[in-house]
């Protein structure tokens, strides 16, 4: 029985993935169906179950943790997440601790015997928002992995996104990764690759990002005559969409479009392609190690942002669940 359920789960999983790759909702799918299947490993008994079950413990174990410490640099350090022309407002800052406190006190009171006949009872909805939230989290991750490992390896037309230039001028290490990357696949195809560069100027910028990326592209010896520069755009969004009106002016249409940026960005990238309706390839560019926690901060918080009305409409329902719960 064990076994065939597995075989039904995992069934269930490949068609979300299939069905909708760069959605959040079958990101989701996957993990529920591995938290399902950890579940029903730890009973029955039986050596394969035991490994399943451990592995499942193991690998959840450490994304709540990766998105408790995710949390915790929101919180506490909220200027190495949001932009410069952004801000975390002080409402917002007390919400997040008050929501970690409030969570961290109902688990306290259900453990230690402190909960009936108290006001705990009343504010269930706030961990089961935290258990809603956490599904995000670690839905964000399946996404990620799946985009990383999932790469594509033939091209026509490369778009490299902008990320915003050091000093207003320089090319970061982050923004480097991508066009090393775009150059790297560019170079390994047998048949010339248009490169479009993509990003506005931003307001402590001296020049577009693209003119940046252009000029470190010619730099590095890739011809001036593949670059296309798109020099208007301000978010991932307008990355996109002002690309397509570049690509499709291009022989074929741009053929096979690949979009380059770090692994940690790709998901919300892919999702917003699929949104606008476009069919494209990806590479992650590398990450370097000590920016993955800001750079996958950022993007989780851009994935809750995108989406801000259906999450609260997901927490009205669970207060209004758990006020009917305790009424009838």
């Amino acid at each position: 029985m064990f076994g065939y359920l597995i075989i039904f789960i995992i069934g269930i999983i490949v068609l979300a993935t299939w069905w909708r790759p760069q959605r959040l909702f079958s990101a989701a799918l996957t993990v529920i169906g591995g938290g399902l299947i950890t579940g029903m490993a730890y009973r029955t008994p039986g050596w394969l179950p035991t490994l399943i079950a451990g592995i499942g413990t193991i690998v959840m174990g450490f994304i709540g943790l990766w998105g408790l410490l995710t949390l915790l640099l929101i919180a506490i350090r909220p200027q190495l997440i949001v932009r410069k022309q952004e801000r975390l407002s002080l409402g917002m800052s007390l919400g997040i601790w008050g929501w970690l406190v409030l969570t961290a006190a109902w688990i306290w009171a259900l453990s230690t015997g402190h909960f009936t006949g108290t006001i705990w009872p009343w504010l269930t909805f706030i961990p089961g928002l935290s258990a809603y939230l956490g599904l995000l989290f670690a839905a964000s991750v399946v996404g990620y992995l799946r985009v990383v490992i999932w790469q594509a390896h033939h091209a026509d037309t490369l778009v490299v996104l902008g990320a915003g230039l050091i000093d207003g001028h320089h090319i970061g290490r982050v923004l480097a990764a991508r066009l090393d990357t775009a150059l790297r696949v560019a170079r390994q195809q047998d048949h010339p690759v248009t490169i479009i560069v993509s990003g506005g100027q931003g307001p402590d910028e001296d020049l577009t990002e693209a003119a940046a990326m252009a000029t470190y592209l010619r730099d590095h010896h890739f011809p001036t005559t593949a670059i296309r520069l798109e020099t208007a755009a301000a978010n991932t969004q307008a990355n996109l969409a002002n690309s397509l009106a570049i690509w499709q002016h291009l022989p074929n249409h741009g053929g096979r479009v690949v979009v380059i940026t770090n692994g940690y960005h790709l998901f919300r990238t892919r999702r917003l392609a699929s949104r606008l309706g476009l069919k494209v390839g990806s590479v992650p560019g590398p990450t370097p190690v000590d920016y993955v926690p800001i750079g996958f901060a950022r993007e989780f918080m851009a994935i809750l942002v995108s989406d801000w009305r259906f999450h609260w409409l997901i927490a009205f329902i669970l207060l209004v669940a758990n006020l009917l719960w305790l009424i009838i």
